[in-house]
């Protein structure tokens, strides 16, 4: 198969790097890697994956609840007389 189309492309300079530095782990180039994806494209007439967006951290949020509390009567005293009480 003769290689004569070109592709051109713009990509992040660390994306390109990081990838690079895994494709070399594997013993391939970034060339052999792209025409790899391509093949798949082609083998499969779609993406050779299911693009999905990452899974969100789930945060339980616990509704809001108002409490009431007592202090020993129906009504609430008067601020003057809790401070007479205490001696304020």
């Amino acid at each position: 198969m003769s290689r004569t189309a070109v592709i051109t492309t713009r990509i992040d300079p660390t994306l390109k790097a990081n990838a690079e530095q895994v494709l070399a782990q594997l013993g391939m180039t970034t060339a052999q890697a792209i025409t790899m994806f391509l093949k798949q494209v082609e083998l499969n007439r779609g993406l050779p994956f299911t693009p999905r967006l990452p899974p969100q951290a789930t945060h339980v949020y616990k509704p809001f609840k108002a409490e009431t509390f007592s202090l020993g009567g129906d009504v609430m005293p008067d601020r003057d007389e809790l401070y007479t009480e205490r001696g304020l």
